[in-house]
């Protein structure tokens, strides 16, 4: 734990006394006024409580993003931002439904735990006394009372359950992510040993692990939430069902790998097509083109165009107007000549940000909104001039 972190175990611990109830109350009515807030709560609570008290109701504001019961949690800042959004963790938490008993292995603040509780029998597991608590406010905040608690470094511990669920740490005690699998805490190859005692294993991983890290014999699972590809998931067992996958949430739309045809690699056609983030960190651009009757711009190029327009949860739909060669020069004379404003800017393996190239062209003005698509096609840099379709 940082040590300036005021969220500690004592304070924790008084929070779940009335008094602390208390505090957090008038902590949150006043928490737009922090210097009123600190003069005012410390004249009836010790000092220490107050700054928890102040920076808890402030990790609740910011935790309403990935939590909709944020106001009634416990966590503290890189809890909450190594735990799993909700309808993530609902997600998975259905993927591993049918077991009657499952451990939380690392649960952290309870992020997965808060959805696995609801439908099975969990032993929530953490070598952190402070975030283990905090998962157990948590559970108890939401009435959860099917979750035992064991405070334990998991690769110590007897695993006995129907399945198991595994979070690794991905970070150093600093706070810095980790760069490899081997690195997490547990490191990803302890898994083979704890799927000797129980098979059926799920494992959060991060959504940019590397092709070369990943086990075989396993399912891949890439998540994609508000247009982020917010995580990888392995699945093991009985729970894997297909070799790669790309979900999108929360209307939970599925791409999985299949075989067929090879896609071929052409120029554009009349429509472009801008995959999901799942979908290329999935690898699964082939299925994605089968579905649309597209093909592939470049072979190592995440862009789709086809010549008829089709709708698709899995990417973006764009109108092809013009393809130029990229000149910034000569692309802005052509979007004042044409009264086109570039609204959106989107790039793949180009060497300018889509910042820069804004920046750079000084539009703001014309009567028709525009979205340029920067790549490369035949490894010469180009623009692709497009209007959005709206889905």
């Amino acid at each position: 734990m940082n040590s300036a972190d005021p969220i500690t175990l004592e304070a924790l611990r008084f929070f779940a006394r009335s008094a602390g109830r208390q505090l957090l109350e008038e902590a949150t009515a006043l928490a737009d006024d922090e210097w009123r807030a600190q003069e005012q709560l410390r004249a009836h609570y010790p000092a220490e409580f107050c700054r928890a008290a102040l920076a808890l109701v402030e990790l609740r504001r910011h935790g309403r993003e990935k939590f909709p019961e944020a106001d009634r949690m416990f966590f503290d800042r890189p809890g909450l931002e190594m735990a799993t959004r909700r309808e993530i963790a609902c997600y998975r938490a259905a993927r591993l439904g049918g077991f009657e008993s499952i451990m939380d292995l690392c649960c952290g603040i309870g992020g997965d735990l808060l959805a696995l509780g609801r439908q099975a029998r969990v032993r929530a597991v953490d070598g952190d006394r402070r975030r283990l608590e905090m998962a157990r406010m948590n559970c108890a905040a939401l009435d959860l009372d099917r979750v035992d608690f064991i405070q334990a470094d998991v690769r110590h511990l007897r695993l006995r359950a129907d399945a198991l669920f595994i979070d690794p740490a991905r970070r150093e005690e600093r706070g810095r992510r980790v760069r490899g699998a081997d690195a997490y805490s547990p490191p990803l190859g302890w898994v083979e040993e704890a799927r000797r005692a129980v098979p059926a294993v799920a494992v959060k991983v991060s959504p940019a692990i590397d092709e070369g890290e990943i086990p075989s014999g396993c399912e891949v699972e890439f998540i994609s939430a508000g247009g982020q590809c917010r995580e990888g998931v392995l699945y093991f067992d009985r729970l894997a069902t297909v070799e790669r996958r790309a979900t999108l949430l929360p209307d939970g739309h599925t791409l999985q790998s299949e075989s067929g045809p090879e896609v071929p690699v052409a120029p554009p056609g009349g429509y472009i097509y801008d995959p999901d983030p799942a979908v290329v960190r999935a690898h699964l651009l082939d299925e994605l083109a089968r579905q649309l009757d597209a093909w592939k711009l470049d072979p190592h190029i995440a862009y789709l165009s086809g010549d008829a327009c089709h709708s698709s949860p899995f990417a973006r739909t764009y109108r092809l107007l013009t393809c130029l060669p990229f000149h910034l020069k000569r692309l802005r004379r052509h979007l004042l000549d044409a009264g086109l404003r570039p609204v959106e800017i989107k790039k793949r393996r180009f060497p300018m940000t889509p910042e820069e190239v804004r920046r750079r062209l000084r539009i703001d003005t014309g009567t028709a909104d525009t979205t340029l698509i920067l790549t490369r096609l035949a490894d010469r840099p180009v623009c692709l001039i497009c209007e959005k379709v709206e889905q």
